[in-house]
């Protein structure tokens, strides 16, 4: 069991010293290639299960990048991903928004959709307790996250009919994720949304699925390197910039900035909003 002073040491490190890991990045993707997969986005790879031509006789690997934090890392790794050729997906939160970027990966054949967190931002916001709690402001979640997607494609001119839920801490704290804002069919339907990347009717043909990790760790349970060796027909990879270059502005930025949404998540829970 890692102790509080090795907890602290691997967050300092993966923050502030680790070395850039963009080559391991790149190499995983070269012998994706080279074992001859298919390297697609969601949307696409969705596309293709819904019209019954995702070849079960070729390889796929699904690449997502989830842009919590640090779009310049975002920028580097879309080079790589621009530079082999390969297609890929990118989900941006509210404060990772980059303009600029996300027309550059758009105009190059990738898709860039929205990485949300209004259920969260609510929780936080009113400082929940409990799930039912969360789930009783499901409304006002639903708005929110409506009137944000309606900005974001008026001002970047994107479908965004592909997103992708963000995990925060008051999620893990009330057990809930943020994908039940769009749980409702109707609700989807009148956003304009054709798939959530959480949604169970994708995920099941993709049973093999690997997500970066934190250092030491790099990757939660194997890395995708030992699936494209296998040659496990399909393979999805789910990357974070933060877990493959430093950039120790962001980083202090974003640790500043949970430390004090957790400090003020501590106090009495807030009263619902008037109507």
């Amino acid at each position: 069991m890692p102790t509080l002073a090795s907890r602290l040491w691997d967050r300092v490190y993966s923050d502030f010293l680790m070395r850039s890991r963009l080559s391991e990045y790149e190499k995983l993707l070269e012998s994706a290639l080279r074992a001859s997969y298919r390297i697609s986005s969601v949307g696409g790879t969705w596309r293709r299960i819904s019209d019954g031509v995702l070849d079960p006789q070729e390889r796929h690997l699904v690449l997502r990048h989830d842009i919590d934090t640090d779009p310049g890392t975002a920028a580097a790794m879309w080079d790589i991903d621009r530079r082999l050729g390969v297609e890929s997906s990118h989900f941006f939160r509210l404060s990772t928004l980059a303009p600029a970027l996300m027309a550059e990966i758009a105009a190059g054949g990738s898709e860039v959709s929205y990485h949300y967190e209004e259920l969260s931002t609510v929780a936080k916001r009113r400082r929940f307790r409990t799930a039912s709690d969360a789930l009783a402001a499901l409304p006002e979640a639903q708005d929110l996250f409506a009137a944000n997607l309606r900005r974001l494609r008026a001002t970047t001119g994107l479908p965004m009919r592909v997103v992708a839920s963000h995990g925060d801490f008051v999620n893990r704290h009330l057990r809930i994720s943020n994908w039940v804002i769009l749980a409702d069919r109707d609700f989807r339907r009148d956003v304009g949304v054709d798939l959530e990347t959480y949604d169970e009717d994708f995920l099941r043909h993709l049973p093999d699925r690997h997500s970066d990790a934190e250092y030491p760790l790099h990757w939660d349970y194997h890395d995708p390197a030992e699936a494209i060796r296998a040659g496990t027909p399909v393979v999805y990879v789910l990357v974070h910039p933060r877990h493959w270059r430093v950039d120790r502005r962001a980083n202090a930025r974003d640790d500043i900035q949970r430390l004090v949404e957790g400090l003020r998540f501590e106090l009495p829970p807030r009263p619902p909003r008037k109507a």
